[in-house]
């Protein structure tokens, strides 16, 4: 079809306004902007609200409780022997579940139900928001338009697109309002911060071909300085929308992330120096102040987290690094700074990336507490576990197989994140894939230190770890042993098993020296050779294969009454898996009306999110 038989169905064609028409569109602009807030304010208080409903009725119900004193060694075995009769779990249906069924069912639509897109997959409730995002865009800019005529839209798709810049900008920031009060990471608002960006991009298009298709006057020809500089914003807004696409950001995250923040200034100023012929400046300028205070905030925990004497060795300033393996190498910061197990923090290392001020983010995989329940030392060990691929990593590889234990100019920015609290669970199952335990490590190593101190209502704990080759055991191999040893105190009972996914699993040879059991019989110590050391206590299991998730969950919920916690982190499809199989009639709303415990998932998305 040509063009000008299609402008008419578009009505894209001259049209002289009235007096009438013109204050008709001014109204309506004003109107559509100040919905739009609106509903951005609606959305954040009810979030803000379920946060504050969560934590009440957690207190209400004791999931904060302190544990009661430590159970004896028999006691303890009753709580996990599957034999045993569990009470409420009689198969017949209460009409008391009736709430946590209902949650249940939500939780399987909303969060484990996974929709493919070709690039990748989403929730129900990602969908729901990117998609319900950019309807209500369109809505509030094609409505109350007479027939879609253009002359009513084109002017309003640009004043609701320049208006939200700053909540764009703040979605984007790691240190925003909206985190502290909805109680969403950053990481995970960053799915929202895409869709938004977009939907805006969409409406200035809708502003720039409107204008164009319908005839420039005078006024608006590309000799005014304005009108080029709203063309290179746009422009540069296009550019970095296409290079913001997942494959392209997670092939070549460096130069996203430099082309990024180039782009977007652009677009920020050109859009600004167009705006203010009209005087609707002040669209854009919000946008660099929210942008200045997440890097204001930044700097300045930059500079506290660093803080200190620098002395002959440079502690303050620096980080030992060290090979675990041919392929990861760990990174130990010594700083007085506090965070919360499961959070992630942004490390500069200037004589090892491109650029001095380069910041790289990896999940911290210590705790800032000692096991023994104590608050530990003022200086804290914060821990990373870097897997060396291609790029900054790549070259920290490098760097460190030629100079082997060594240490590096570094400094640390964080914490950022906001993980789970699973002291309320009476079961946590602990589930990673690689070096995806730097997640997981840390929440058990947390309740183990909750344990100690009494401060935690969990008694079981199953941490499972699948890794490829058996030599990555050295990880966290003597942080596991010290987590279990320190267990043993407590009525807190930790079921580790470590699968071994690689062709062979060349497992050191074990010394047959015994050990006692918590049920009073031998097993073998297992030792090993030299930092390849396997941890030295009785439980560990070291499997050669592929762990069966249907059965791990399934083992783990049986053997429980009380709330279920699984946290799993680590490769797209071990994290499908677990989201699949609780998506599945192990927990559905039937079996939790029967008896059945609530399962709460927390997937660990922050290494995704780049």
């Amino acid at each position: 079809m040509s063009l000008p038989a299609l402008v008419p169905r578009l009505n894209i064609r001259a049209y002289q306004p009235t007096a009438a028409d013109k204050a008709l569109k001014a109204t309506q602009q004003k109107k559509a902007i100040k919905e739009l807030w609106l509903l951005i304010t609606a959305i954040i208080a009810f979030l803000l609200l379920v946060r504050v409903l969560r934590f009440i009725l957690a207190s209400l119900l004791g999931l904060r409780s302190s544990v009661s004193a430590a159970s004896t060694p028999t006691e303890k075995t009753e709580k996990n022997c599957p034999e045993l009769a569990l009470p409420g779990r009689t198969g017949r249906a209460s009409w008391r579940r009736i709430p946590a069924a209902l949650a249940s069912g939500f939780r399987i639509v909303a969060f484990r139900a996974q929709v493919p897109l070709g690039v990748g997959t989403a929730s129900i409730a990602e969908l729901f928001f990117i998609c319900g995002y950019i309807a209500t865009m369109l809505s509030l800019t094609l409505t109350n338009t007479k027939d879609l005529q253009y002359w009513f839209f084109e002017d309003r798709a640009a004043h609701l697109a320049s208006c939200q810049l700053p909540f764009i900008v703040a979605l984007a920031g790691k240190n925003n309002i909206i985190s502290w009060l909805t109680g969403i990471g950053h990481e995970k608002l960053n799915v929202l911060h895409r869709a938004a960006a977009r939907t805006c991009l969409i409406l200035l298009w809708i502003h720039a071909l409107s204008r164009a298709i319908s005839g420039l006057s005078e006024k608006f020809d590309f000799s005014h300085g304005w009108m080029r500089w709203g063309a290179t914003g746009l422009v540069a807004f296009t550019l970095a929308t296409i290079l913001s696409v997942r494959f392209i950001r997670n092939a070549f995250f460096e130069f996203f992330l430099l082309t990024h923040i180039l782009l977007v200034g652009i677009f920020i100023i050109g859009g600004y120096l167009h705006a203010r012929e009209v005087e609707y400046g002040n669209y854009f300028w919000p946008a660099l102040v929210v942008w200045a205070f997440d890097r204001v905030l930044r700097t300045a925990r930059l500079i506290w987290n660093n803080r200190g004497k620098g002395g002959t060795t440079h502690e303050y300033g620096s980080a030992i690094v060290e090979l675990v393996s041919s392929d990861t190498i760990r990174m130990t910061l010594r700083r007085k700074m506090n965070w919360l197990p499961g959070q992630h923090a942004y490390v500069i290392l200037p004589t090892v990336s491109d650029l001095p001020t380069e910041a790289h983010p990896f999940t911290i995989a210590s705790i800032p507490k000692a096991l023994d329940g104590s608050d530990g030392a003022s200086e804290k060990d914060v821990v990373f576990l870097v897997r060396g691929r291609s790029g900054f990593t790549g070259r920290l590889r490098q760097h460190v197989s030629r100079n082997g234990i060594c240490r590096v100019p570094a400094f640390v920015d964080g914490p950022y994140g906001c993980p789970p609290d699973l002291t309320g669970f009476a079961t946590c199952i602990l589930v990673a894939g690689g070096s995806g335990v730097s997640y997981t490590l840390p929440l058990l190593l947390n309740l183990v230190h909750n344990a100690r101190a009494g401060n935690s209502v969990v008694h079981r704990v199953i941490f499972v770890w699948a890794v490829r080759e058996s030599d990555h055991l050295g990880w966290i191999s003597k942080t596991l042993s010290e987590a279990l040893a320190a267990a043993q105190s407590t009525s807190l009972a930790v079921e580790p098993t470590v699968y071994i996914t690689g062709p062979t699993c060349a497992i050191p040879e074990i010394t047959r020296a015994a050990s006692a059991s918590s049920d009073g019989s031998s097993t073998p110590s297992e030792v090993g050779d030299g930092d390849k050391e396997l941890p030295l206590y009785s439980f560990l299991k070291i499997i050669h294969g592929r762990p069966s998730i249907r059965r791990i969950l399934q083992e783990g919920i049986d053997g429980c009454t009380g709330p279920v916690s699984v946290d799993v982190s680590g490769p797209s499809s071990l994290t499908k898996s677990v989201s699949h199989m609780l998506a599945s009639k192990l927990t559905s709303p039937a079996s939790v009306l029967k008896g059945a415990p609530s399962v709460t998932l927390h997937v660990e998305t922050f290494g995704m999110s780049k």
